[in-house]
């Protein structure tokens, strides 16, 4: 499955919308640690080229 087109875009708004407050409350809510989401971060800039 190829990458698709606006998921760069999706993966920034979702981000700053999470940095709004703070990224570190937004994880805790939805109950992701620091450690799962250095995880996803290292997932998504290896697999799909995108820097959170």
């Amino acid at each position: 499955m190829m990458k698709p087109n606006k998921l760069d875009t999706f993966m920034y708004a979702l981000m700053k919308e999470a940095r709004r407050s703070s990224l570190i409350d937004f994880l805790e809510e939805w109950e992701i640690s620091e450690e799962e989401y250095n995880a996803i971060e290292e997932w998504f800039k290896n697999e799909l080229g995108i820097k959170l």
